[in-house]
C-alpha cells in the first residue's frame, strides 16, 4: 500500500506518535529488516512503504524493535573459547 501525500498526513494527524518520532521508528525498524532476506530485494521506495505501512498500521513497535536486536545480538556474537585460525 503507499501512501499518498494525503493519506500520509492524515495518518500522520491521526497518529498517537508525533512525526519526528514516527520517522525516527522507520529509521530504526529499516534497520532490522533489511537483515531478513526477504526485504534485501526491495527497492528503496517499496521498502520505505512497508516500513511507513508498519509503523502507521502499529505492526512495529519500539519494544519489537529492541528485541528483533537483541536476538540478532546473541545470533551474531563470537562463541566463547571458540579457536580463531
Amino acid at each position: 500500500m503507499v501512501f499518498t501525500e494525503t493519506q500520509l498526513g492524515s495518518a500522520l494527524s491521526m497518529s498517537r506518535l508525533g512525526r519526528y518520532e514516527i520517522v525516527k521508528l522507520a529509521l530504526e525498524w529499516i534497520e532490522v529488516i533489511k537483515q531478513n532476506e526477504g526485504y534485501r530485494e526491495l527497492t528503496q521506495t517499496e521498502l520505505i512503504d512497508k516500513v511507513l505501512n508498519d509503523v502507521m498500521t502499529n505492526v512495529t513497535t519500539r519494544e519489537k524493535i529492541a528485541g528483533l536486536r537483541k536476538k540478532m545480538k546473541k545470533e551474531t556474537k563470537p562463541k566463547t573459547g571458540a579457536i580463531e585460525e
